[in-house]
């Protein structure tokens, strides 16, 4: 086990970080510690005969040489005990050499020299001898943060019958590292030290929530207490600081967009909360800033960065200057690619325009709560990475814009993803910020209520839908018994376990299963299960031989419709290759939703451009069967169907299979019969997208007889009349 506060260091693995930090243990060592390096001094004649007032009349006696010992501590009236360096100190005796009683006086005398000034750290670097491992040793146990470099040189350390005690850290690099020490500058150096200092107080304290498209403006007027205390914690000043870090990228109807924009903006008024607009560009620093900056060390891009953020002073707010010199340090190594010059570049532009944004050069620094900044309009590389610096310092930043065009910059500088970005459907040019309403249509008081009482019958829990109530839905496949999927079959969606609605999405339980052989061999029942599975919502498939395709197809043409594997849904839409654009805008988003949703599904045993690229063009090319079911599909009643019946030896293509698992995330019903056996749809869809029931009995060569989809029938008597389209 380590002795705390003992370290040894024989290597290192980034040489910059390592240097700055010998150069702080070197300023703490000179304000209250020790320092040495080389060889420890030897004692003076003066400090010999010091020593002998104390000395044991026997060394080699634990209680004489614990008396001597506790007598000098007495006499300086030290804090140090004796008892605890009696047997270490004797250890030494015995072991470094043959002449005891002079490694004991030597050790003795380091010992009444260099406690006798209580330090806090003692610095060591050289190759300590067994005689100088012993004494850094008696000094940590006296309490003495010992840091001793000896780039693993020392040989008597293995002779060292404390090693284990002592925490050893290697590197990649062991190369002595020269420091010119008599002319480091102190002042600095001591600066750092605070820094890092500061940075481990405020390690974690800034926490990121997660909001959503339609609360994000309700979300960044709560206050700071009210977050804590939501989010479970208990609030302090100085403690947690919960921000929102989010995009808004294009718009949706013009006027509700417009009056949304100006009514956040006008909120602050009346609020605590600090706003900070930007809507122009920042610019680059001018030269007024530039040399308020001062010079930095351009020695090493490290020691650079660290004289940048030591720049950082937010008067009145230590917390956030601490949260900036952190998150500068933090992000500067982030960009750095070599070019020491584009660093300082950054580095003068977020530090710049973190004063601006903060009048700090002018006005003390202090906030009722989290400011809010709001970035809008057109924006660059370099003001995008000073909203996440921001993020970082515990402000909450929002940045709008109705201009798409920005998306694709947005997502590429969205460093660790912590910026939430939320699309609209809708792209124009930026302009200007919304500064005043715009006139919107007014209910009248019939058609209020209507919707009221559109509200009431629809907008609960009593199980009631209006026709096409829901735009939006999500899948979960239900694990069943074989004899479930009989009496689920027919069942409404709204009826199955399962089935829920939250706001506009409605949650769909269906059946994705694959029935392998015949029961009992049974040939006759098995074609009549099938044909009584078949509804007027059925799509059936009959899976015959087909000759393999020669050559891989090319779909380098949708390799510009996706970044990421994310489908730039809206562009995907206005071009030539989206082959359901006749279809009315719900069933257009619908399906390229399900296509997002099939791509990060995991179902398809694909990666990369293949996975995204065969998603888009067998997703694009479903035939109209499947079009006039998917636009006549209300989530919460009965579910299209799709049954393939596989009775050859050929697996399923990666058209089929894909579009298989398409169907089953848009909402189908799906019934693989395969009498063989054999693998089919296995062959590039994942097992945990379906189930599959195994009969006892496996069947070949069968002739698949001709089966007809029945018709639409219509709801008789009373009940059916009221109900038709409920």
């Amino acid at each position: 086990m380590a002795q705390n506060g003992f370290t040894r260091y024989i290597g290192y693995d980034n040489a910059d970080v390592f240097k700055n930090m010998l150069i702080e243990s070197y300023a703490a060592a000179k304000k209250n510690g020790l320092f040495f390096e080389g060889k420890l001094p030897m004692a003076t004649t003066t400090e010999i005969s010091s020593a002998a007032s104390y000395a044991a009349a026997d060394f080699n006696d634990a209680k004489s040489v614990n008396a001597g010992l506790q007598s000098w501590i007495s006499s300086q009236r030290l804090p140090y005990s004796a008892e605890a360096l009696t047997p270490v100190l004797q250890e030494a005796i015995a072991q470094c050499g043959a002449n005891g009683r002079n490694t004991y006086y030597v050790i003795l005398c380091w010992l009444m020299k260099y406690l006798s000034i209580r330090p806090q750290s003692l610095v060591y670097i050289g190759t300590g001898t067994l005689r100088e491992l012993f004494f850094l040793y008696l000094m940590n146990i006296a309490g003495v943060k010992i840091i001793y470099v000896s780039y693993g040189m020392d040989k008597d350390f293995e002779k060292f019958p404390h090693k284990d005690k002592i925490q050893t850290i290697d590197g990649a690099m062991s190369g002595m590292v020269q420091i010119d020490f008599a002319h480091i500058d102190l002042s600095k150096a001591a600066k750092m030290s605070e820094m890092r200092s500061a940075a481990q107080q405020v390690e974690g304290i800034v926490q990121r929530l997660n909001t959503t498209a339609a609360g994000i403006f309700e979300d960044f007027m709560v206050d700071r207490r009210t977050r804590v205390v939501k989010n479970g914690g208990v609030f302090k000043e100085d403690g947690v600081i919960p921000v929102y870090f989010a995009a808004l990228i294009g718009y949706d109807e013009e006027a509700v967009y417009n009056n949304m924009l100006l009514k956040f903006k006008e909120g602050f008024a009346g609020s605590k909360k600090q706003l900070i607009f930007i809507e122009k560009p920042l610019g680059n620093p001018t030269a007024e800033e530039i040399k308020q900056l001062g010079s930095v060390t351009r020695s090493s891009t490290s020691e650079m960065i660290d004289e940048l953020a030591l720049l950082i002073k937010l008067n009145g707010d230590p917390v956030r200057t601490a949260l900036a010199q952190t998150e500068l340090r933090k992000l500067l190594n982030e960009l750095y690619t070599g070019n020491q010059t584009v660093v300082y570049n950054y580095a003068s532009k977020l530090i710049s325009w973190l004063y601006r944004c903060t009048q700090a050069r002018k006005y003390s620094v202090q906030y009722e709560d989290i400011p809010v900044i709001l970035y809008y309009g057109d924006i660059s590389q370099s003001e995008l990475y000073f909203l996440h610096f921001m993020s970082r310092c515990g402000f909450d930043v929002i940045y709008i814009t109705p201009n798409k065009q920005l998306l694709d910059l947005a997502v590429d500088k969205n460093l660790g993803n912590l910026m939430q970005i939320f699309q609209l459907p809708q792209s124009k040019e930026s302009g200007s910020y919304p500064n005043k309403s715009i006139k919107m249509k007014v209910a009248t008081v019939a058609y209020s209520a209507e919707r009221e009482l559109d509200t009431m019958l629809y907008g609960g829990d009593a199980g009631i839908f209006r026709d096409f109530q829901f735009p939006n839905s999500q899948t979960v496949t239900l694990k069943t018994t074989l004899e479930e999927i009989g009496i689920l079959w027919d069942q409404e969606a709204r009826f199955r376990q399962g089935f829920s609605t939250s706001g506009n999405l409605v949650t769909l339980p269906n059946i994705f299963a694959k029935i392998s052989g015949v029961k009992d061999g049974n040939v006759t029942a098995y074609w009549e299960e099938i044909r009584n599975r078949l509804t007027p919502e059925t799509i059936l498939r009959v899976k015959t031989e087909q000759q393999p395709q020669a050559g891989n197809m090319d779909l380098s043409a949708y390799r510009s419709f996706y970044r990421n594997g994310q489908i730039d849904a809206e562009k995907l839409k206005t071009s030539t290759l989206n082959r359901y654009s006749y279809l009315p805008d719900r069933i257009q988003d619908l399906l390229l939703f399900k296509l997002q949703e099939t791509v990060d599904s995991g179902f398809i045993k694909l990666s990369g451009d293949e996975l995204v690229c065969s998603v888009l063009h067998y997703g694009l090319s479903l035939d109209k069967e499947f079009m006039k079911l998917l636009q006549s599909f209300d989530f919460t009643k009965r579910l299209p169907k799709l049954i393939w019946i596989d009775a050859v030896e050929q697996t399923f293509t990666l058209e089929e299979c894909i579009q298989l698992v398409l169907c089953n995330l848009i909402g189908f019903d799906i019934l693989i019969y395969t009498p063989t056996g054999y693998k089919n749809l296995e062959t590039f869809v994942s097992p945990d997208a379906f189930e599959e029931h195994t009969m006892n009995e496996f069947l070949y060569n069968l002739e698949v007889p001709k089966f007809k989809i029945p018709s639409e029938t219509k709801n008789g008597g009373l009940f059916g009349k009221l109900f038709r389209k409920g």
